[in-house]
């Protein structure tokens, strides 16, 4: 199903308006294409994102879980060590500080504390050394470890090892590990500074911040940015998704997920072991994390973009390239169509499409003007002319030398029958008046020569018609009025009788500055017949008048005669002549051919007597 007729006018008449058309649906596809994929796309990323923080956060809590059990079982080990005996104090702090030196940067302080006999809360128990010698001879309490109110400061036995809560100093945050020693009485006390710990927090994505939260508070214990306090997770405002979920939950239960906010991806994990209740949580801006997603939307948008951009050039190239050439080349083949053979075709030297076109444009005109030529000279009866040696191809070139043959033909015969017509005609009319004269009966010799008269006018005037239609105009500036007075002496030397005799009365009304540029014969020939008729039938009055134009002139001949028969005029507008409808003489043809050379116009009026209108222009204007 064709929709172009369903188009607007405007539209259909424009090709490039067609072309963006097109272009704007291709472009909506592919824009709802795009909007489309985009969409899938961010879900896709969003929740690839999602995934990946949260598998992320699970990974930093299982490094930070198997952190915590290698330091309890460090200190586990410690414990054990014989060079921890709290007689001799010395030799006790220099293997502390000799572990302590070897071990990870993030152990603070070593100290061997004694153990009290029932279940304490880790405040009071007296320092007997440490790593620290402002801390010897100290209680517990001066180190300001937090023990968890659930285990305090008890063991079930020397290979039990306890964790405290997360607790800050001035310098950041810490969490201590301790175990009895073997003979029960003291106890291995391990303080490591988790903010240190935090510094090799390790993520995927650049830009990632990690927590590591309470799991009964919800609170921040410590983070990679080196908080000094133990703050609520993100400030004052209610809780969030992961704080709900943590406070939800057993302190000891795993939990873990991801979390979209307006500003950032979260993921959260809890860090695995029995003694722990933490929960690791990954925080990337949310920009950051869906860069991808916001890349994406940006390629496809440009790509979009592009697209279009890509359109308008090609409809910017078509229509100041092909669709102007094409258009310029219509404005020159419908000149060429209206008879300017002088419109210029620029054949170029493009060798595409429109250079095509161009070349067969050019053709087409070289096939006119060869058409042109032969007939232009088929007119003026050249038939010896170079243009008719052209060779024209197909029907019309058939038809051309078929009427150049008939025309000549028909011209031969013609210009033959008007030599023999004219020779025969005055010699035979000659001998017809010298025999005539000698016939002795009065009446038949007048009917004889009055029609002998009457034939040798018509081949005179037929001779006058012959010479009219072949002569060449030479315009000259002529006064109509001296025409017309011209005209009329010479109708009436030839009458050899008074014009106006009769009681016919010659009005005429020209100015005498009445003047018009054309062929003075010609003009006499065309003046010559309506006077003549005008004269011949009128019943009292022969009106001549003459007004000038702005191109020319107009001149009407009337009489109050009969009128001109319909017949003849009839036969005159048909421009041929049959047995039911022909003139009775050559007199409105000649006056017909003349003013048709002249390039005027001839109209009749009979309804009270005959009236003859001709208009002629000035062939100098013209």
């Amino acid at each position: 199903m064709r929709i172009e007729p369903y188009l607007p006018k405007s539209v259909r008449s424009r090709y490039a308006l067609k072309l963006l058309g097109v272009s704007l649906v291709i472009v909506l596809l592919i824009t709802a294409l795009v909007t489309v994929t985009a969409v899938q796309v961010s879900d896709r990323v969003q929740e690839d994102q999602l995934q990946s923080v949260e598998r992320n956060a699970e990974l930093e809590a299982r490094a930070l879980g198997q952190w915590i059990d290698g330091k309890q079982q460090v200190v586990r080990t410690l414990s054990s060590h014989e060079g921890l005996t709290p007689v001799s104090e010395e030799r006790t702090r220099s293997t502390l500080v000799t572990e302590r030196d070897a071990l990870s940067p993030e152990t603070e302080t070593l100290s061997v504390v004694e153990r009290a006999p029932d279940d304490s809360n880790g405040t009071t128990e007296p320092i007997v050394a440490s790593t620290d010698r402002e801390l010897v001879g100290e209680p517990l309490a001066a180190t300001d470890i937090n023990w968890k109110p659930t285990t305090g400061f008890s063991f079930d036995g020397t290979d039990d090892v306890i964790l405290s809560l997360v607790y800050t100093d001035e310098d950041g945050t810490l969490v201590a590990v301790a175990s009895p020693l073997p003979g029960g009485e003291h106890v291995l006390v391990a303080e490591y500074r988790t903010s240190v710990r935090a510094e090799r927090f390790t993520s995927t994505i650049a830009g990632t911040e990690t927590l590591v939260l309470g799991g009964f508070t919800a609170y921040v214990l410590f983070d990679e940015n080196e908080s000094r306090d133990i703050t609520r997770y993100d400030g004052p405002q209610p809780n969030t998704t992961i704080e709900r979920r943590i406070l939800e939950a057993e302190p000891t239960a795993e939990i873990s997920g991801s979390v979209l906010t307006d500003s950032a991806v979260k993921g959260y994990h809890t860090v695995p072991g029995d003694r722990v209740d933490w929960v690791v949580v990954k925080e990337v801006p949310r920009s950051t994390a869906l860069s991808v997603t916001d890349r994406v939307r940006r390629d496809l948008w440009l790509l979009v973009a592009t697209v279009l951009v890509g359109f308008l050039l090609i409809g910017v190239v078509i229509e100041r390239g092909p669709i102007r050439s094409i258009q310029r080349l219509a404005r020159q083949a419908n000149a060429i169509a209206e008879g300017d053979l002088d419109a210029d075709i620029d054949r170029g030297d493009r060798i595409d499409e429109v250079g095509e076109v161009r070349r067969a444009f050019s053709n087409t005109k070289a096939y006119v003007e060869t058409i042109t030529e032969q007939a232009d000279a088929l007119s003026e009866r050249s038939f010896d002319d170079e243009a008719l040696e052209a060779d024209i191809p197909g029907r019309v070139g058939d038809s051309m030398a078929s009427m150049r043959r008939d025309l000549r033909q028909f011209i031969t015969r013609l210009e033959v029958f008007n030599r023999v017509l004219r020779h025969n005609l005055r010699n035979q009319l000659d001998v017809i008046n010298s025999h005539a004269e000698t016939v002795e009966d009065s009446e038949h010799r007048a009917a004889i020569l009055e029609a002998t008269e009457t034939l040798a006018a018509v081949g005179a005037r037929a001779r006058r018609v012959d010479h009219l239609m072949s002569k060449e105009l030479r315009p000259t500036p002529v006064r109509i009025a001296e025409r017309v007075r011209a005209v009329r002496d010479g109708i009436e030397a030839e009458t050899e009788a008074e014009i106006g005799a009769d009681g016919v009365a010659v009005e005429t009304s020209i100015p005498e500055d009445a003047t018009v540029r054309t062929d003075v014969e010609v003009l006499t020939t065309v003046l010559r017949s309506p006077l003549e008729n005008a004269y011949a039938y009128a019943d009292s009055t022969v009106t001549v008048a003459a007004t000038a134009t702005e191109d020319g002139c107009v001149i009407e001949i009337s009489d109050d005669g009969p009128g001109i028969p319909e017949a003849e005029l009839a036969s005159l507008s048909a421009e041929e002549e049959t047995p039911l409808r022909h003139s009775r003489g050559l007199g409105l043809w000649e006056l017909k051919w003349g003013v048709d050379a002249l390039g005027g116009d001839l109209a009749f009026d009979t309804e009270d007597g005959t009236t003859v209108v001709i208009r002629l222009p000035d062939l100098e204007a013209a």
